[in-house]
Formats: structure tokens, C-alpha cells, sequence
């Protein structure tokens, strides 16, 4: 399993530079999230019509402006999901009972190993279709409704295929899991959308453009 230690830091909240108390805790954070990680990732290719756009052959709308914007100039989308599991979620919370600064450590290392499990397996798609893709861009982006998720869930059929579910408030479980559109896009719009462009001003996540 891949980690970022600088997206580690920043999921802790640190800005500036550590100490060697910090990297030493981040580090044992990563070996937690190593033992009970278990990634599981799927994803299924649509082609796009009309507007707002619509998946073709189920007849969803992705629903927003934001989600619109992003997809302009694409051919088509992957919806997809990745998951640590059950395992990581149950090691985080008994840590934040018993130590709670491990247990913060445990749950940025996780977070970390999701995305960089994530780029991982959308550098493969790239590759497998041929064609550039954008920046993932997950329900909650701007105006993007979180409530879209359950289209997202039930689409990847991704209970019975990795283990994600969503809870009634449209949250998904476990805790450590992510849905996503990917936009297949043509080489001039790739590299905009994604967090780095949602509107959100006050997420203590968002990343910053590269």
C-alpha cells in the first residue's frame, strides 16, 4: 500500500514544518492503516447525452452546475468507488478510545493510502481507455447533491461488489470509502474540475492546485 507522508501531515492538520515527534507519529499511523487497509476499488464506463448530462442507458441525471461544468467536452464518465473496509474503520475507532492521538494519526494514514489508491487505479483506467480523464469529482463538490450518491452506489451495485453502503443521511459506510465521477475528456480539458475546483471555501481538505 502507497502513502503520501505529505498528504498524511496535511490530513493531521499540519502546515509548516513537523517536528520528529509529528513525522514519528505519522509514521506509526501509516503502519496501522498497512495492517487493516484492505483497498477495494470498481468502476463502470457511460457515455453522456443531452443537458443536463444523463447517463446513457439508465437515464440518471448528474444534477448541478458544477457537475455540468466539469463535464463539459467530455465523451463520456466512469462512475467509480474505492473502499479501505470495515477493518480499517473498527482499528481507527478503537485507537480513538484508547489512543487518541494514534487514532487521529491511523485515520489521516488512511485517508492518504485511499487517495493515493485511488490515483493509482484511475492512472490504470487512463490507460485502459486511451483517452485523458479529469480529475475525480465526488458527490458534495459545490453543488453537486450528496444525495446523488445513492444513484452512485446502486449503479456500481458497490454493496454487493466491495462492501460500500449508504447509511439514510447519504453517508457512505465504511467511513473510509469514496464515490466519484471521472470525466473522459479530451486533452485540452483535462486537467481542470476536481476538489481543487470545487466552491467550497471553509474544507480543511481541499487541495490546493498543482
Amino acid at each position: 500500500m502507497k502513502f503520501d507522508r505529505s498528504e498524511t501531515l496535511r490530513y493531521l492538520g499540519v502546515r509548516g514544518l513537523p517536528d520528529e515527534q509529528t513525522l514519528a507519529l505519522a509514521a506509526r499511523g501509516e503502519e496501522e492503516a498497512e495492517k487493516y487497509a484492505k483497498p477495494r476499488f470498481i468502476a463502470r464506463r457511460f457515455a453522456l447525452e443531452g443537458e443536463p448530462p444523463v447517463l446513457a442507458g439508465e437515464g440518471v441525471a448528474l444534477r448541478g452546475q458544477d457537475i455540468a461544468r466539469y463535464l463539459r467536452g467530455c465523451s463520456g464518465v466512469y462512475l467509480i468507488a474505492a473502499t479501505l473496509g470495515f477493518d480499517a474503520e473498527k482499528r481507527i475507532n478503537h485507537l480513538m478510545n484508547t489512543s487518541p492521538a494514534l487514532g487521529v494519526a491511523t485515520d489521516a494514514a488512511c485517508t492518504s493510502a485511499l487517495e493515493c489508491f485511488l490515483d493509482e487505479r484511475c492512472a490504470q483506467l487512463e490507460r485502459e481507455c486511451g483517452k485523458k480523464l479529469k480529475p475525480r469529482f465526488s458527490c458534495g463538490y459545490g453543488d453537486f447533491p450528496l444525495a446523488q450518491q445513492k444513484d452512485m452506489v446502486r449503479l456500481l451495485d458497490a454493496g454487493r461488489k466491495i462492501g460500500v453502503f449508504l447509511s439514510e443521511s447519504m453517508m457512505l459506510a465504511p467511513q473510509k470509502s469514496v464515490t466519484a465521477v471521472v470525466g473522459i475528456a479530451e486533452e485540452e480539458c483535462a486537467e481542470s474540475g476536481g476538489c481543487a475546483d470545487c466552491g467550497k471555501k471553509d474544507c480543511a481538505y481541499k487541495k490546493e492546485p498543482k
